[in-house]
């Protein structure tokens, strides 16, 4: 079912989830439709983000733009580039079966999508496959981000419109594997039916992305035991509960819907992709001449290249926070900074030294093309790392601290930093 183009108040419905386990899975609740930043299982990822709030679409929603000063999420380092495949159900009008709206960026545009179609009777569910350019890798969290356009029809927990499709991936476009997934809705819904999303974990469609919200389903390669993926395909469920989970479980949601039936696939975004400097989506906000590595067009004192490194925007000027700060805990310096995983180019040496002004730096630690900072030598400094970000489904921007090899006591000065250096990737 497609949603008409127009303002609708939207339900904020947040509810906590509770980490245990269920076989292979997560046990429910899970997370709610919209903004649920600290859920356990699968936080939703704003599509849009920017001063007039997360997850609100820069969109025109008929009476003129609205949520002007967003832009799309960039967290995001790549989209769908091409579809290899799209055989919907029979019965999916003709405006909502263009795959090719299925392409690119997200709009939050609840008609720029295609249909997977509604079966009512036997038959084979709708497909579409994706294609991306750049594989998917299995990095610190969700590794991509499935936008589909499922709308509050009400305003309690359980009133989300929903259609949903099975999710699989595939490194070679032949052998897929497909996501375990839970429903816990306890029977059939309706033609037109809601769900309560907290019921549904890895399944395509359970998170708002109409009426000027966009939010997205995360997916996280760990799930299927896959290093990297260049496909990802939705298999249409009909939601009258022949469909199962990966417990044997049925699956409801809205059955039959006509026209624009089925899942409606709007965008997914790739979280995890490997990135150098050169390539790197950031450069994309900046004028050509302004995506130097030393340059620093938004004027905060942090050139391109270390925006780029301590996971930070090159034209949004930071200049209230240095990226790098370093403490004092139990009479030993530690320095906290920012780093992401997704950047192979970098090397990352966290060194110390007595005197500011001469001797030579020593380093202690080092984290080198994306991997986790450890020690160098026989160095022992206490290291963590942890995300960066406050939503629990992202991970791969971390912040790391590293406390000094030595005490305080009986130096007379004591230094760290960190030194950032670019290399080649062939």
């Amino acid at each position: 079912m497609r949603p008409s183009r127009f303002r609708r108040p939207l339900c904020a419905c947040l509810q906590a989830a509770v980490l245990c386990l269920d076989g292979a899975l997560l046990a429910g609740p899970y997370s709610a439709g919209l903004n649920d930043p600290g859920s356990a299982t699968d936080a939703p990822i704003p599509g849009f983000v920017g001063p007039d709030g997360q997850g609100m679409a820069r969109i025109d929603d008929g009476f003129g733009i609205i949520n002007d000063r967003n832009y799309v999420n960039p967290l995001f380092f790549d989209w769908a580039n091409a579809v290899t495949s799209y055989a919907p159900a029979p019965g999916v009008a003709g405006a909502w079966a263009n795959s090719s709206f299925t392409l690119g960026a997200v709009s939050g545009d609840h008609f720029d999508v295609a249909s997977l179609g509604d079966l009512a009777s036997g038959g084979t569910p709708g497909q579409l496959t994706l294609h991306f350019a750049n594989p998917i890798r299995d990095l610190s969290g969700a590794d991509f981000t499935v936008f589909e356009n499922a709308f509050f029809q009400g305003t309690g927990a359980a009133s989300l419109f929903a259609e949903f499709a099975y999710v699989e991936v595939s490194a070679d476009g032949v052998n897929f594997a497909r996501f375990p997934a839970r429903s816990l809705t306890a029977a059939a819904v309706g033609q037109y039916g809601s769900i309560d999303p907290t019921d549904v974990f890895n399944l395509a469609g359970k998170h708002v992305n109409a009426f000027g919200a966009s939010w997205g389903t995360p997916f996280d390669l760990a799930d299927v035991g896959l290093a990297s993926v260049s496909y990802v395909r939705f298999v249409d469920i009909p939601g009258n509960g022949t469909s199962l989970d990966s417990l044997n479980q049925p699956i409801y949601d809205a059955w039959v819907t006509i026209g624009s039936g089925g899942a409606d696939i709007e965008a997914v975004g790739a979280i995890s992709r490997l990135m150098t400097f050169p390539a790197w989506p950031g450069l994309g906000a900046l004028a050509v001449a302004d995506r130097g590595p030393g340059a620093d067009p938004d004027g905060d004192g942090v050139s391109n290249l270390l925006e780029y490194a301590f996971a930070r925007l090159p034209h949004l000027p930071d200049a209230a926070a240095s990226p790098v700060q370093v403490e004092s805990h139990a009479d030993r310096l530690e320095i906290i900074f920012s780093r992401d995983e997704r950047a192979t180019d970098l090397t990352y040496d966290v060194q110390v030294r007595d005197a500011l002004g001469s001797g030579q730096w020593t380093t202690i630690a080092r984290s080198v093309a994306g991997q986790p900072v450890a020690p160098v030598a026989s160095f022992t400094p206490t290291i963590t790392e942890t995300s960066a970000s406050a939503i629990t489904s992202v991970r791969v921007s971390r912040k790391v601290r590293v406390a000094d090899v030595q005490a305080m006591a009986g130096h007379g000065s004591r230094f760290l930093r960190v030194l950032v250096t670019q290399t080649t990737v062939p």
